[in-house]
């Protein structure tokens, strides 16, 4: 059966799935292919070629003349941010699904999301990712232990789990959200970590979350993504993001504030990872450690926190050369378990 638009119903929701792209040529087919492979069919995809000087606009044309169900917009560039906020503000369906255009999804992302949603009526739905590092990519195969496990939240657990990572991240994509809530948050333009801006707020304006624990989603990390780029002064931008994150929480989820002061501090430890994946300027370490003190006392002291992240803020503590050190082998653990 072909996909495409079959109208609104609470059964059989249209889904609208947003792909942002730029200088992604190699990885967009396949993600292209993971969508076209879906289960589920009343679907409309929106691809944005943000700009892009590759070829991702011409294989995007080229995927919407074969699918009736896909549309591509070309815009300017002018980064994920715009490119997620001008495709949400043209869709037609009742919920939203981001999909990153180096990333691929499971043929039952979209069929799995849609049904958590409507099971538990919630306004936003979320899956399980696994990592690919670039280079190293294995099979796929799905992991069934605990596949039907649920977990309901509300929106101050919700934040609460978000910002501690247990089980997903402040990530736009592996997520099922209804339109309104898009529209009510759009990314702000012209930063980076845009995310991180907006889902705290997202889930806030939430009064049902749901998280299976299926995994639909695979985050490729790529050399030259947002995660892995040399540090520059626009990375800050995070930091500005989980200073707004506890303001908010002071007022609207109080309950949530330790969680927050973990993000922050969370945060401060992944750009120091981005300076020393970028050379180790030891003036931009010195700033970061300055900012990871802010909470680093509460955090150390926090029983949510993981254990790797107050190893990290010890290291960070004893100086330049032991985070390194700390650092280097935080990575290629990260890396052995997830290859």
């Amino acid at each position: 059966m072909e996909k495409g638009v079959s109208g609104h119903t609470e059964e059989n929701p249209l889904v609208s799935i947003i792909v942002p792209m730029y200088k992604v040529e190699n990885y967009l087919p396949r993600c292209l292919n993971s969508i076209a492979s879906q289960t589920y069919d009343n679907i409309e995809v929106i691809l944005v070629d943000d700009g892009s000087p590759d070829r991702c606009g011409k294989i995007s044309d080229a995927f919407a003349k074969e699918h009736s169900y896909a549309r591509v917009i070309h815009q300017a560039n002018r980064g994920q941010a715009s490119a997620r906020n001008n495709a949400a503000g043209t869709a037609s369906g009742d919920f939203i699904v981001f999909i990153d255009s180096d990333d691929f999804v499971e043929p039952d992302c979209i069929e799995y999301l849609v049904s958590l949603q409507r099971k538990y009526q919630a306004d936003v739905a979320i899956g399980r990712f696994r990592y690919i590092y670039e280079g190293h990519e294995p099979a796929v195969p799905r992991n069934d232990k605990n596949e039907d496990k649920v977990i309901k939240m509300n929106a101050e657990e919700a934040i609460i789990r978000m910002n501690y990572n247990r089980g997903f991240g402040a990530m736009p994509w592996a997520k099922l959200y209804r339109k309104e809530l898009i529209l009510a948050h759009p990314f702000p333009e012209g930063q980076i970590y845009e995310d991180l801006a907006t889902l705290y707020k997202i889930l806030g304006d939430c009064d049902t979350v749901v998280l299976g624990n299926r995994k639909i989603y695979y985050w490729v990390q790529r050399t030259g993504s947002t995660m892995r780029m040399k540090f520059d002064e626009r990375q800050m931008a995070a930091m500005d993001a989980v200073t707004a994150q506890i303001r908010y929480l002071k007022t609207r989820y109080p309950g949530a504030l330790p969680s927050g002061k973990y993000r922050y501090t969370a945060k401060a430890a992944e750009l120091i990872a981005v300076c020393f994946n970028s050379g180790g300027d030891r003036e931009v370490f010195r700033r970061l450690r300055n900012l990871m003190k802010r909470y680093a006392g509460e955090v150390l002291k926090d029983t949510h926190a993981k254990a790797t992240m107050k190893v990290r803020i010890l290291a960070v503590r004893l100086g330049y050369l032991p985070a390194r050190i700390v650092y280097a082998m935080h990575e290629g653990t990260k890396r052995r378990v997830f290859r």
